[in-house]
C-alpha cells in the first residue's frame, strides 16, 4: 500500500480514543486530555470504555445489550400499540426514520409527559412517508415516541426484561473498577460516541443520573 499509493505514514487508533479527542474542538487548550469515559452505542451493542492517557483500560470495559435496533424496535412498538395507520411493511423503516429525525433525551420523563399533555401542537411532530407497494403518501403524528426510545438506556426493562442495569449505573461500575487515581477525571470526561443513535447528539455528555450516583 505504501508503495503503489504514495503514503506517507499510517497510524491505527482505537475509536473511544478518537471519540476523546474529537470533545477537544469545543474546549479550551489547557483542558484537552485523553483522560475520560466513552460510551461507544452502536446498532447492536453499546461499550463504555474508560481511557487514561490515550490508554484503554481494557479489563474495566462493559458491554449492554442496548443499543440503536433497541431504540427502533421500541419505537416501531410504541407506533403500533398506537394504530397510527402504518402500512405494515413500512413500519420499521417508518420506525427508524422517527428515531433519526425526531428522537431526543429527556431531562426528566415525568416533566416531558406534562409538556405534550398541556401544549401538544408545540411538541408533537407530523411525518410523512411513502407506502412501497400502493406509492401512497401516508401521514402519522409522532409524539411520546420522542423521548420513550431512548429512555430505555435509563430504564432498559421497557426493552429488554433481562436487563435492568441503566447507563447510569454501568458508567459508574465502570469507573469505580478502574484503578483510584483515575476515577476522578474519569467522571469528569463522559464522552458519547454514537454513530447510530442521532438522539445521542442532542444529550450532554453526562449521562443524566450519573450525578445522583456520585452522591
Amino acid at each position: 500500500m505504501f508503495e503503489s499509493f504514495n503514503v506517507p505514514g499510517l497510524y491505527i487508533a482505537v475509536q473511544a480514543v478518537l471519540a476523546l479527542a474529537a470533545s477537544w474542538t469545543s474546549r479550551q487548550v489547557g483542558e484537552r486530555t485523553l483522560t475520560g469515559t466513552v460510551i461507544d452505542s452502536g446498532d447492536g451493542v453499546t461499550h463504555v470504555i474508560p481511557v487514561a492517557e490515550g490508554y484503554v483500560i481494557g479489563s474495566c470495559i462493559k458491554h449492554i445489550p442496548i443499543a440503536g435496533r433497541d431504540i427502533t424496535y421500541f419505537t416501531q412498538q410504541l407506533l403500533r400499540e398506537r394504530e397510527v395507520g402504518i402500512p405494515p411493511e413500512q413500519s420499521l423503516e417508518t420506525a427508524k426514520a422517527v428515531k433519526e429525525r425526531f428522537s431526543y433525551v429527556c431531562p426528566d420523563l415525568v416533566k416531558e409527559f406534562s409538556k405534550y399533555d398541556t401544549d401538544g401542537s408545540k411538541w408533537i411532530k407530523q411525518y410523512t412517508g411513502i407506502n412501497s407497494i400502493s406509492k401512497k403518501e401516508f401521514t402519522i403524528d409522532v409524539g411520546y415516541e420522542r423521548f420513550l426510545g431512548p429512555e430505555i438506556f435509563f430504564h432498559p426493562e421497557f426493552a429488554n426484561p433481562d436487563f435492568t442495569q441503566p447507563i447510569s449505573e454501568v458508567v459508574d461500575e465502570v469507573i469505580q473498577n478502574c484503578p483510584i487515581d483515575v476515577r476522578r477525571p474519569l467522571y469528569k470526561q463522559i464522552s458519547i460516541s454514537a454513530p447510530a443513535n442521532d438522539c445521542f447528539h442532542h444529550l450532554d455528555v453526562n449521562p443524566k443520573d450519573i450525578k445522583l450516583i456520585m452522591m
